[in-house]
């Protein structure tokens, strides 16, 4: 039975850890964020890579999820002359998951031969790491006032990357200075 929950456990434990959207923050010191009232997204400028096309639609949803976050804080998106300017970086990157061999898995040898064996790293599946930096700059010193990082393994469907974007961004809205007026 050890054996079995072992395994199982030892299945599931990248799941568990790649489902996770893992944040950072970063806070300028002595900043009245009361002070500001609108915004602006620096303009995206989205090169078209074919395995990135079918991330669009995830990176639309994250720009309307972060223009409700900053409204539902009393911020107005305004066209020209922002007091901030909220800087977004995206990286999506494939990796791969690997783990090391054991003695166990060198072959079953029997002969004259003097063979020997080695442990190395072998790839046992794949996936795709997306990470953004949003940026809080104020726009009059040129200043970053707020930072924060946020990374999640994407999935081929889209109502789970769906859910996972609005998830990610609510978390990473978590510690901002401002709270929700509702």
């Amino acid at each position: 039975m050890k054996a079995n929950f072992f395994t199982t456990f030892l299945f599931l434990l990248p799941v568990l850890v790649f489902s996770q959207t893992i944040v950072s923050y970063d806070k300028a010191k002595d900043v009245d964020f009361t002070k500001y009232k609108t915004f602006q997204i620096y303009s995206l400028d989205v090169k078209t890579i074919p395995e990135f096309e079918p991330k669009k639609s995830g990176l639309n949803l994250m720009l309307v999820e972060i223009i409700n976050h900053m409204e539902s804080r009393g911020f107005v998106k305004v066209a020209e002359n922002p007091d901030l300017i909220i800087n977004l970086g995206v990286l999506v990157v494939s990796k791969n998951e690997t783990r090391e061999t054991n003695i166990g898995d060198a072959p079953l040898y029997m002969g004259q031969r003097n063979y020997h064996w080695e442990s190395q790293e072998v790839v046992i599946g794949t996936y795709t790491e997306g990470t953004v930096t949003l940026d809080l700059v104020d726009t009059k010193n040129d200043k970053m006032i707020w930072q924060v990082v946020g990374a999640s393994v994407l999935s081929e469907k889209r109502e789970k990357n769906r859910k996972r974007v609005i998830k990610a961004v609510k978390k990473m809205y978590k510690k901002f200075p401002i709270k929700p007026i509702n």
